[in-house]
């Protein structure tokens, strides 16, 4: 299984690999995480949890058993010693086993494998979920989308397509959480597909 030590940041929000996602740190704890992290020799990456039940503030929280680890890109202390830093995910996590909390959060973790047993057209899922931002982006009155370029490989697109969809939280940690490509599809359709006939409903 490969398990190791890693260091753990909860948060209210589901990560993909290949996401890029930015971070403001100002709680002490996970200060002095980064701060271990980015030592000299130091591996500058630790796994971003969503937070179940509870808040990201203060600890107590209850925390999903599958995460993502991510490698920080970038990382900027202010003179208040809050951090602003640049992530990226790299891979998911299946959580053994959570550590004490002490000096932050830690726990047992091992590479999750998602297989690879093909699944629908991506391009009609990509069609889906530009079809739901763009009834999304109407209803609030925004025209035009940016454009997005998705990589040639399929896994990784669908990584690409499941990170962009306007979802809830939940709905986001399982389509993360989905043992095989086919599954991941299914609950990304499903979900955009029930999103968008909700924003159809409210905005005609």
């Amino acid at each position: 299984m490969n398990e190791r030590e890693l260091a753990m940041f909860p948060l209210g929000s589901t990560v993909f690999p290949g996401q890029v996602v930015p971070l403001h740190v100002f709680e002490p704890r996970y200060r002095t995480m980064l701060s271990t992290l980015l030592a000299p020799g130091a591996d500058p990456t630790f796994g971003i949890v969503l937070i179940e039940r509870g808040h990201e503030v203060g600890g107590g929280e209850s925390r999903s058993l599958v995460a993502t680890r991510v490698e920080i890109l970038q990382a900027e202390e202010f003179e208040d010693g809050r951090w602003g830093v640049v992530t990226a995910g790299v891979e998911r996590l299946d959580v053994s086993e959570w550590l004490e909390d002490d000096p932050f959060p830690r726990a047992i973790v091992s590479r999750r494998e998602v297989i690879d047993d093909g699944g629908a057209s991506l391009d009609d899922l990509e069609t889906l979920l530009i079809t739901t931002l763009e009834v999304a982006a109407a209803g609030v009155g925004i025209e035009s989308l940016p454009e997005h370029e998705f990589s040639a490989d399929p896994l990784q697109k669908l990584d690409q397509l499941s990170a962009l969809a306007p979802l809830t939280e939940f709905d986001r940690q399982q389509i993360l959480e989905a043992p095989t490509t086919s599954r991941q599809i299914e609950r990304l359709s499903n979900a955009l597909e029930d999103k968008l006939l909700m924003l159809r409903g409210l905005h005609g």
